[in-house]
């Protein structure tokens, strides 16, 4: 086997002392420790963040999954959640979610997809695989404790704008534990688009589409079937 030049080179100079030397394996340190750190900083996001697994926000099949998940949990009609949503007779996850002037359902989306992408895989992996059937949708978040957490927390941020870490609302499920949870509100459009608000017929402080006049009249009760006003937000189905 033929010696290479830089072993040559290395048992000609193993006594040396010079400054070259030592600056010589200064710089090899150096550029090792270099590439190590680089080689880490690319493989890391991809092995270990859970953006790698994340849902696309422009997948019209992820926006329906998302749509049929937060409709079965929600109980609300998908087409309030997505007013211009269209429905594909054929493959439901192929229907178009439509494109409103509030987008509130991407603002969700892209918030809880940077909270836990890969729990917020498996959730849109079970509305994929129940499209069509709000309880199977049920049954299988809440075989899981971070699916069914995160579930949790999806459903306060429809009707209440704000966002729940779905940890501290785990900690706060035991029997006999009742602390307060903080929240934070998701955006300015989640504040006023809250479930609540249209279920109740009423609106936030400091914002209201409402007609002038309409404190003047009784609330709707979205729990009465005689109550026509409510058709369309409450449902048993998908979508």
């Amino acid at each position: 086997m033929s010696t290479s030049t830089y072993h040559e080179r290395s048992s000609a100079t193993s006594n040396a002392t010079s400054p070259e030397q030592a600056g010589d394996v200064s710089r090899r340190t150096l550029l090792a420790g270099t590439a190590a750190a680089t080689a880490v900083a690319a493989v890391g996001p991809i092995a270990g963040t859970a953006h790698a697994q994340g849902a696309d926000i422009n997948s019209k099949k992820d926006m329906m999954a998302f749509l049929a998940l937060s409709s079965a949990l929600t109980g609300v009609r998908l087409a309030v959640l997505a007013p211009e949503f269209t429905q594909n007779k054929t493959s439901f996850l192929d229907s178009d979610p439509g494109v409103d002037p509030i987008q509130v359902k991407n603002n969700y989306f892209a918030f809880v997809n940077n909270k836990d992408a890969a729990t917020f895989g498996k959730l849109l992996q079970i509305a994929r695989d129940h499209d069509q059937s709000p309880q199977d949708i049920i049954a299988g978040v809440n075989a899981a404790d971070d699916t069914k957490f995160l579930a949790r927390s999806i459903v306060l941020m429809w009707y209440l704008g704000s966002w729940y870490d779905p940890k501290l609302l785990q900690g706060n499920a035991a029997p006999g534990t009742a602390a307060f949870i903080p929240s934070e509100v998701v955006s300015a459009t989640g504040y006023t688009q809250g479930l609540v608000w249209q279920i109740a017929r009423a609106h936030p402080m400091g914002y209201s589409n409402l007609q002038f006049g309409y404190w003047s009249r009784e609330p709707d009760d979205p729990n009465d079937p005689a109550d026509r006003s409510n058709v369309g937000v409450i449902t048993q189905t998908i979508p």
